[in-house]
């Protein structure tokens, strides 16, 4: 399942394995402290409690989680405790209906066995560098770059000029860069609970934004996945 690691981290970040088989958390720990990282790893639990502690007590970096019931059940703990640290999770089946119930249960990214030690080491610096973009002000995807302290948006360098509603749109897509987001919730937390307007305001904004963060020959980042929402990427 796991080539030779080819990269190295370029930080001693600290990650915890959770949920999965000993022999898989095993070898894939091995791996991942070649590459540069500090693990730890528990074997499955049935009770989300104690992987709870776990947590608390080894306050790492980013958590991975095998994305099976458990892993599931933990991650949706994780969200309602209020724990936002990163959440990746492992996967062997690759239908859009298990990545989205584990995007859904508050996963950051998720990645689908078999894969090369070098892709998930680049998932995980993805989301270590989220979160030390969160901390700074400064939220980056390709060239597409928001302060969230100024609201500047600026893409290839270029100033553009977003309305309240599209800055907000375009900060939440930002903050959950490489997830599929569907509609319901783009519209929950940009709009709010108390929303009573027009059904297809989701769409509407989203083409606002597409027409000032695609400009002609600029490479597409707002993705629509049909049936689903849609999801920031590069």
């Amino acid at each position: 399942m796991l080539a030779p690691p080819v990269v190295r981290s370029t930080r001693r970040a600290s990650l915890l394995l959770l949920e999965m088989d000993q022999a898989l958390a095993e070898q894939l720990g091995e791996r991942l402290r070649q590459a540069g990282f500090r693990v730890s790893l528990s074997p499955e639990t049935q009770k989300s409690e104690s992987a709870l502690a776990l947590v608390q007590l080894e306050n790492p970096d980013l958590i991975i989680l095998a994305a099976g019931p458990g892993g599931l059940r933990l991650c949706r703990a994780l969200r309602q405790a209020t724990y936002s640290l990163p959440v990746l999770l492992l996967s062997d089946g690759e239908t859009i209906s298990e990545r989205v119930a584990g995007l859904d249960v508050g996963a950051d990214d998720y990645i689908v066995s078999p894969f090369d030690i070098a892709a998930l080491v680049d998932r995980i610096q993805c989301q270590l560098k989220r979160v030390q973009g969160r901390e700074s002000g400064v939220l980056r995807l390709a060239d597409l770059i928001v302060n969230t302290r100024t609201r500047e948006v600026r893409r290839g360098g270029q100033l553009i000029e977003l309305t309240a509603r599209e800055y907000d749109l375009l900060h939440y897509l930002m903050e959950h860069a490489r997830e599929v987001l569907s509609r319901e919730r783009i519209l929950l937390n940009v709009w709010g609970e108390n929303f009573d307007g027009e059904s297809n305001i989701v769409e509407v904004y989203i083409r606002y934004l597409r027409l000032k963060i695609e400009r002609e020959g600029e490479k597409k980042l707002i993705h629509t996945v049909r049936s689903v929402g849609y999801s920031l990427r590069d």
